[in-house]
This record gives C-alpha cells, sequence and structure tokens, in this order.
C-alpha cells in the first residue's frame, strides 16, 4: 500500500448508513471494488406497507418528519420504495453525488435512529449503493421511502448501540437537495513546467499509468508539490473524503510505476485526508488544494516511508507522483 500507511476505511456517509458499500478504497491495495458506478435502478417488489406509513409533517424545509407505522414491528422481506412526492428537479444519475435531507427509522419499534436533515444532510454516492438505487432516475426534490431488510444494510451482526437487530427492518426517508457527478480527470488552468521538476505525460485513457520522467539529477531533499493545473473547485479541507486518480514511481525508477490507480476496477481512490492516515507529503499537500487540480508531489524518505521503505519502495527512495484531485467531501 504506497500511500496509506495502514488500512483505513474512509467514507463519505455516515456509520448508520449501508455498511456494505461504506468502505472506501485504500490506495495501491488490491481488494475488490465495491462501487458500481453505472448502477442501474433495481427492481423492487412492493407489499404497498410503505402506502400504510403517514409522513408528519407531510412537508417541512426545516422540521425534520416522523413516520407513524401502521403496526410495530414492521417488516418486509426484500427492500421496497415508495415515491412520497416527485420532485421537480433534474433527475439523478448513477455517477453523481447526492446532497440529501435524511431519516433512519428502525421499524421494529418506529423510533429514529439517525437525523441528518436541513442544518446537517448527508451525501450519498448514489451509484456505490445497491440499496439506494431506486433514487436514480428520480427528480431533485422528490421525497423518497426505503423500506430495507436490516440484514442486508448492515449484515448479519446488526449493530448493538444503535439498537439495530439483524432482523429489523429500516426505514429510510430520503429527500435528494442537489447533485454533483465527480470530475473525470483534472480541469482548470494550466501551470507552465518549472525546470528542473520532473516532467508528466498523462496517459491514454484515465485509468493508464502517466509517463514521468525526472531529470538526470539528484532528487530534492524537501517534498515539492507542484500543481500543473490548477482547479477552480472548492479547496480540499482535512477530514474530507477525496476522490483521485494518481501514478506513483520512484526516482530511482520511473520507468516502472509501483502504483496506479487505474489497476482498481473503479479506475479511482477515495479516502480521507489530513487526519494521519496517508503519508505525510499526501496529507499535507493535497489539503488546501483546489478540486480539478493536477498536482506533482516529490516525495524524500522522510515524507514517505522513511528508512524502512514500504514494499518495492526502498528506504532511500525519493517517490514522485501525479494525481488528479476530482472531489471532496
Amino acid at each position: 500500500m504506497p500511500v496509506s500507511r495502514r488500512l483505513v476505511a474512509a467514507s463519505v456517509l455516515p456509520f448508520v448508513l449501508l455498511l456494505s458499500a461504506c468502505g472506501g478504497h485504500d490506495p495501491g491495495s488490491e481488494s475488490e471494488a465495491t462501487a458500481q458506478n453505472g448502477a442501474t435502478p433495481t427492481a423492487t417488489a412492493q407489499s404497498g406497507i410503505l402506502d400504510q406509513i403517514t409522513i408528519e409533517p407531510a412537508r417541512s424545509s426545516s422540521q425534520a418528519p416522523t413516520l407513524k407505522l401502521p403496526q410495530v414491528p414492521l417488516t418486509v422481506a426484500q427492500p421496497e420504495h415508495l415515491v412520497v412526492e416527485p420532485g421537480n428537479g433534474a433527475p439523478i444519475t448513477a455517477d453523481q453525488k447526492v446532497v440529501a435531507k435524511y431519516l433512519l427509522v428502525n421499524a421494529r419499534d418506529g423510533k429514529p435512529r439517525a437525523t441528518m436533515w436541513a442544518d446537517k444532510p448527508v451525501t450519498l454516492p448514489i451509484g456505490q449503493i445497491p440499496q439506494f438505487s431506486p433514487l436514480i432516475g428520480q427528480k431533485l426534490g422528490s421525497q423518497v421511502l426505503l423500506a430495507i431488510p436490516a440484514s442486508t444494510a448492515m449484515g448479519q451482526s446488526g449493530d448493538e448501540k444503535l439498537d439495530i437487530r439483524p432482523a429489523d427492518t429500516l426505514l429510510y426517508l430520503i429527500e435528494p437537495i442537489s447533485a454533483t457527478a465527480p470530475l473525470k480527470e483534472a480541469e482548470g488552468t494550466v501551470v507552465p513546467p518549472k525546470a528542473g521538476l520532473p516532467t508528466v505525460q498523462m496517459g491514454e485513457t484515465a485509468n493508464d499509468p502517466a509517463k514521468i520522467t525526472v531529470p538526470d539529477s539528484a532528487p530534492p531533499t524537501q517534498t515539492v508539490a507542484q500543481p500543473l493545473i490548477i482547479g477552480d473547485g472548492p479547496r480540499v479541507v482535512a477530514g474530507q473524503t477525496v476522490r483521485v486518480t494518481y501514478t506513483g514511481v520512484t526516482w530511482r525508477d520511473p520507468g516502472n510505476p509501483f502504483d496506479y490507480s487505474g489497476k482498481q476496477p473503479q479506475g479511482y481512490a477515495e479516502f480521507q485526508i489530513g487526519t494521519g492516515n496517508l503519508i505525510k507529503a499526501w496529507d499535507q499537500h493535497i489539503v488546501g488544494q483546489t478540486v480539478g487540480t493536477r498536482l506533482l508531489l516529490v516525495v524524500p524518505p522522510a515524507d514517505g516511508y522513511g528508512a524502512a521503505g514500504s514494499g518495492a519502495i526502498k528506504g532511500d527512495d525519493t517517490m514522485v507522483f501525479v494525481l488528479d484531485i476530482l472531489d471532496a467531501s
């Protein structure tokens, strides 16, 4: 794992959401990706039980609603959904991240387990959560009610702290507010290359590694963070989850990337930044950059893996990365 010091799950989702889809990708790991960016709405059987749930108040921009159930416990054998009220905004697509108001109720007792409403909406990567696929194609401003068996949402262990048992049914009331699609590559103002630094030629596709050429000189002894393109998106702040594509080589052997994001099925990496879980150079120098930026990082051992190295990276290797910052949330 050439970037992460240890395997750490990173997610834009609260813990009480669908844990089967919450594992963040750790750059350089060989684990299977769970992201399904081409996801399409899943057909669900409808028992009619959701029509019997009353939502009070019917619609409010500020006050979180409550759900009145026809009976407790209420259970469904498989996921169901109901469009309580259609919206009039743009349709939601699978590649978008959706900012939404969100209420989670345990249908065993009808009590809320999480409320993220007007003052703290949640960001949902819809295409990565199969159980939320009924939201794909719905218009912004809709109100959608989902019923999902807890075993499907959270696995067979449930969650003792939240008093969620595997046999429970979870009710999600979701109101999508806005939606954005992460960039596919860096976009912004091109910065003229600086003399004495490695040069970069991006791959033919986003999944191909970049070609990095280092100068015929000793590597710098301090970390260099040089934007090649300055994006015009928001600045990355510590604690956010960022999405990047990247290629990493050593100064010693620049023709053989030790890692690149195109090796992963989803073609990108997502992780929490600025929290001490990544090598120092990434944690310090991605924070403060803007979304859309292409960043060249030259990383001496002190800001990478130190004298111990890591895998193919020797203790005295200087690493060189080029990475595109595609999203931060």
